[in-house]
């Protein structure tokens, strides 16, 4: 119990310090200077085919502003250990439209499902490629589309759909 308040905890003060709530446009000049950074990267997801899993990983990207919002292009590297499944995810994200910091984002997927996985085979390796989007910061879906690497299945092909909170 005290481990998941310690996940929460560290997640809901990465997206807080993301939310400029206490920044006006009026009391700072605008700060256009492009920044490189390297920093840790946290998520959960709930969803198929792994149920609920934690990421966690790392992100190197440059940081900018610009009308007034935060603006990032990023490379994100990150492992998820699931219920029932895992992954690991090479990503490029890419967020700062509009006010509420949304984004998109593109990941390289590779999978092993085990555990009873909802929507796919159990013991299975799967490659596929991904689509992130948050609505706000860092808040949203998360589609993909796999395709078994190993092993045989009667359906090669599988879709995956999960809700998640970071990476």
């Amino acid at each position: 119990m005290r481990h998941s308040l310690a996940l929460a905890a560290i997640i809901f003060s990465t997206i807080a310090g993301r939310a400029n709530a206490q920044r006006c446009r009026g009391c700072m000049s605008e700060d256009t200077i492009v920044r490189t950074h390297f920093a840790p990267g946290f998520g959960v997801h709930f969803g198929s085919p792994q149920k609920a899993s934690a990421a966690m990983g790392v992100v190197l990207g440059q940081s900018w502003q610009r009308n007034g919002a935060d603006h990032s292009r990023l490379f994100a590297l990150y492992a998820e250990p699931g219920v029932s499944a895992g992954r690991a995810s090479l990503a490029f994200l890419d967020y700062g439209y509009g006010s509420f910091g949304s984004g998109v984002g593109i990941a390289a997927t590779a999978m092993r499902t085990w555990n009873d996985p909802w929507t796919a085979k159990e013991n299975m390796s799967y490659g596929g490629v991904e689509i992130l989007l948050w609505p706000i910061v860092f808040v949203g879906p998360r589609i993909g589309m796999f395709r078994t690497i190993n092993g045989t299945a009667t359906k090669p092909w599988f879709m995956s759909l999960d809700f998640g909170i970071g990476l």
